[in-house]
């Protein structure tokens, strides 16, 4: 029992050292480079799949297991799926293809290097390159499951993303044991085949690669709280997001997103673009109709807006239409969206509320701009604002009424003056 006891005392100091050491070497990734942290994952792995076939150690009666499977693989696949989580899909594949590549490489040299007469070693010892031959099927066999289990990894921590509000160390936990589970039966099969090792030693391994994942993501999840500040701990990723192929996942996922992301919104005032607005504005709408709740469309114009232009330039006229859009933006709360509609045109889709509230919201907006000083000069602007609001418990409308009745209520507003709002329901003109 003592000796059992030392040496789980024994691998805990492995998983720390090596932990500590790899978040270390990531920790400096913006002052060394990224080189030193993948050299790292890389350098490790033969001596790795090395004491997976040959150095195993008793934890318990009738219980042991491979501080190389245990401690190494399960850190170093985690290690690759905290690159992806801080880093950029595109980096975190570097490791997985490079350590595919490389051990396919060694392998290929080791059938070479095993065709030399060498002569004595300097010391006596033996320097037959034979052991190249087993190891060298572990190898392929073992650097073919990483870079399954790599894949699957990233994959399943996004799903547990996309689908729950988890703490980051639980949903590292969740993916890891999912995929401990399978990497074991698919290494430990070929392990007793080649190597005859018992079944005690891959169900110790199994239990000793869970632990070894618990401890790992703990020490992840709170490197993540503490040292990357720079930014958020990734959490929520779009529903949509990943890809059709494992492989177009991993790429492009990201890449993709910042794009698609990039496309909704607007330039110059970083609000919702046309394109979004044409493609909510009936999302909007049917679950209006189906909720039979009221849907408003608030409709706001600059006033006098090619002046501005005209007087002061186009970086004031920019410059105006983002403070606009800072007030139209910050008062889309409480399940309404704003939108660049297009030149000094924005929109707002307003729900839970009735039509006077409605009102009253595009009221608060029209005087909170009307209050703004733009700029050095403190130039003004004021706005005119056209209400549509489809009521609860309609049966029928449709986006081209909704958007046709609040222009009209635009150019009322401008009619009566400018600088005002006016509003009516659908099918009152």
């Amino acid at each position: 029992m003592l000796a059992g006891m030392a040496e789980i005392v024994l691998l805990a100091c492995e998983l720390l050292l090596y932990a500590l050491g790899m978040l270390a070497a990531f920790r400096a990734r913006r002052r060394l480079g990224l080189g030193v942290f993948l050299t790292a994952i890389g350098s490790l792995h033969f001596l790795e799949t090395y004491l997976a076939a040959n150095l195993y150690v008793q934890v318990a009666p009738g219980l042991s297991l491979s501080p190389g499977s245990v401690v190494l693989f399960s850190g170093k696949f985690l290690f690759i799926l905290l690159l992806y989580i801080r880093e950029d899909a595109t980096i975190a594949r570097q490791p997985i293809y490079g350590l595919l590549y490389g051990n396919l490489l060694a392998v290929l040299l080791g059938l070479l290097l095993a065709r030399h007469v060498v002569l004595p070693g300097t010391s006596g010892a033996s320097n037959d390159l034979n052991l190249l031959d087993p190891m060298g099927v572990l190898m392929v066999w073992g650097s073919v499951l990483l870079f399954v289990d790599c894949l699957l990894v990233i994959l399943l921590y996004e799903r547990l993303s996309r689908r729950s509000r988890l703490p980051v160390e639980v949903r590292i936990w969740c993916a890891a044991v999912v995929v401990l589970v399978f990497d074991q039966i698919g290494f430990f099969s070929v392990l007793h085949l080649s190597y005859d090792v018992p079944l005690a030693a891959g169900i110790g391994g199994l239990v000793g690669k869970v632990v070894a994942a618990t401890l790992y993501a703990v020490l992840i999840g709170q490197y993540l709280r503490h040292f990357e500040r720079a930014g958020p701990v990734p959490a929520d990723v779009p529903a949509d997001g990943a890809g059709p192929t494992l492989f177009g996942t991993l790429t492009y996922r990201q890449r993709y997103e910042a794009l698609r992301e990039q496309a909704r919104h607007d330039a110059v005032t970083h609000l919702l673009n046309r394109g979004e607005f044409e493609r909510q504005v009936g999302l909007h709408l049917a679950r209006a109709l189906r909720e039979r709740r009221a849907l408003h469309l608030v409709l706001i114009d600059i006033d006098h807006f090619k002046s501005v232009n005209d007087l002061y330039g186009h970086q004031t006229g920019d410059l105006v239409l983002r403070e606009v859009a800072e007030v139209v933006g910050a008062g889309a709360d409480n399940g309404a969206s704003a939108f660049r509609f297009g030149g000094d045109e924005f929109a707002m889709l307003v729900t839970g509320i009735d039509h006077d509230a409605a009102l009253a919201l595009a009221e608060r907006l029209r005087a909170a701009i009307a209050q703004r000083r733009i700029g050095e000069g403190e130039t003004t602007v004021t706005v005119s604002i056209g209400v549509s609001t489809l009521p609860a418990g309609s049966n029928d409308g449709n986006v081209a009424e909704l958007v046709r009745i609040a222009d009209a209520m635009l150019y009322q507003a401008k009619a009566d003056g400018r600088d005002r709002v006016a509003g009516t329901h659908v099918g009152a003109r």
